[in-house]
């Protein structure tokens, strides 16, 4: 076996085995925070860099990098306000609609106001403290995960000063890692592209849908669809509930088909995001959704992201190769 095989097929052995541990110490939201975060970075660069010099690109897209992170911050404080200013209205407007559907169909609430209501969360409150406690500590490990993973990117990108080659196995190990590392930053910048797109047609078709049904606090709404949304899971369930019971401050009809509407959209995301991921990384579509349900079983919600891109990544390493010669049977 050459030499520069043999190399690969360390790297690609090395790989693995970080791919392993990521998902068995549970550290996708950190390598999804490392590489998005190095994205943003690399991008804003490259784009500066076709206008002005190499030193002075780098730096000023660390610049716009730190305040377009302080402006997402900002948006997600703005957002907060928002919520506890809209959210207690919109519940005490739907009290009353809640009761009466209540009442018609013959099944009793806990509760029927927003004193009731705030009890009964207070109530659930110390009855699961120690749900509570716990969920706060990894939410806590997450988010320093999330921290490491930033910061590593920052070092990385700010880091541009490379070692002289050298001469040996270790140098040709590093420069080959670099090169791996580097096509699967490309296989992630374009499924992380497609994901943009995915999030965008969900919040237009959201925001659309109910600007034509007429639904109020239409700005907080359509925030919250985004923000909110980015949330695995608990985040559509979220967005859609505080949606649903803004319908009900309509009508009941606003409300079942606001329902309606998202459980179609939100069942139809798997394939549009199999569809657009495919799209943009030229694998078929029924490949990406093997990809994306595999990634999600094993990862979660950072599977559902990682695995297009390792799919795109792997396709390209096997076609870079050529086929084995087969062995021809005697005549």
């Amino acid at each position: 076996m050459p030499a520069q095989l043999k190399i690969k097929t360390a790297i690609y052995l090395l790989m693995g085995v970080t791919l392993a541990l990521v998902i068995h110490l549970h550290l996708g939201p950190a390598l999804i925070a490392g590489f998005l975060s190095y994205l943003v970075l690399d991008l804003i660069y490259r784009f500066l860099l076709k206008r002005t010099r190499p030193f002075t690109a780098r730096w000023t897209a660390f610049a716009v990098f730190l305040l377009t992170a302080g402006l997402m911050v900002w948006l997600l404080v703005a957002f907060i306000g928002q919520s506890l200013a809209a959210v207690p209205d919109i519940l005490q407007k739907s009290f009353p609609k809640i009761n009466e559907l209540s009442q018609k169909y013959g099944f009793d609430l806990t509760f029927t106001n927003m004193e009731e209501l705030r009890d009964a969360l207070l109530l659930e409150l110390r009855k699961n403290a120690g749900s509570i406690t716990h969920s706060s500590q990894i939410l806590t490990r997450e988010f320093f995960h999330l921290l490491v993973g930033l910061f590593i990117a920052i070092l990385v990108f700010l880091d541009w000063r490379k070692s002289p080659p050298e001469a040996n196995l270790f140098g040709a190990f590093r420069e080959e890692m670099g090169e791996q590392v580097g096509k699967f930053t490309d296989s992630f910048e374009r499924v992380i592209g497609a994901q943009v797109a995915i999030s965008a047609v969900n919040t237009c078709l959201t925001g659309l849908f109910l600007a034509f049904m007429g639904f109020p606090y239409l700005p907080f709404l359509v925030l919250a669809t985004f923000l909110v949304g980015i949330l695995p899971i608990v985040g559509n369930l979220i967005s859609n509930t505080i949606i649903v019971i803004t319908g009900l401050t309509l009508s009941p009809e606003h409300a079942l088909s606001a329902l309606i509407f998202l459980v179609v959209v939100h069942k139809l995301e798997y394939f549009l995001n199999s569809k657009i991921v495919g799209a943009n990384i030229r694998t078929p579509m029924w490949q990406t959704l093997l990809g994306i349900l595999l990634g999600h079983t094993l990862m979660g919600i950072p599977g559902i992201i990682l695995a297009p891109a390792m799919l795109h990544y792997v396709r390209g390493q096997m076609r870079s190769y050529p086929a084995p010669l087969r062995a021809k049977g005697k005549a």
